[in-house]
């Protein structure tokens, strides 16, 4: 009889699905989903990225990502920008919004790193870090189509 539960997919998805829940229920006061966090969480990193090096940064299609921003500048979390090197190109900045309430969700996501790593050696941890790392090559290298490429699956 077929497991899933040794499937290693089925165990990613279940590990992410609680991950999505819990920044569903912490994000929602805040006005961001999980999905939009992502995008949050990479202009944090680096403000002003074309629109095409965001979409590859949270691994997104540009179709997924255009709706994500359209949401999150409606409500005043980002601000796109003509580049001015190239007039084709749209550049994500994050609005005063973000920068103000930044600090507390990026508060979220150490609080639940905390939780993540507690039960484990920082030597399991390093080897857990390095089998995600080398998984996200695989998928790349594979060229899995934009099916799993979302981060989360609601913006």
């Amino acid at each position: 009889m077929h497991d899933a539960r040794r499937n290693i997919c089925f165990n990613l998805g279940r590990v992410m699905r609680r991950v999505q829940d819990y920044y569903r229920q912490r994000l929602a006061p805040y006005g961001l989903t999980p999905a939009q966090f992502f995008v949050f969480n990479a202009l944090w990193m680096e403000d002003g990225i074309n629109f095409t090096e965001l979409a590859d940064r949270v691994s997104l299609d540009n179709s997924t990502l255009t709706g994500i921003i359209d949401r999150m500048e409606t409500s005043g979390f980002v601000e796109r920008r003509q580049d001015p090197e190239n007039r084709r190109s749209v550049r994500v900045f994050l609005a005063p919004r973000a920068r103000q309430v930044g600090p507390g969700i990026l508060k979220l996501a150490d609080e639940l790193d905390v939780i993540l790593r507690r039960p484990f050696s920082r030597l399991q941890m390093e080897n857990f870090e390095n089998v995600l790392r080398e998984l996200a090559d695989i998928r790349e290298q594979q060229g899995v189509g934009n099916a799993g490429k979302s981060p989360g699956n609601s913006d």
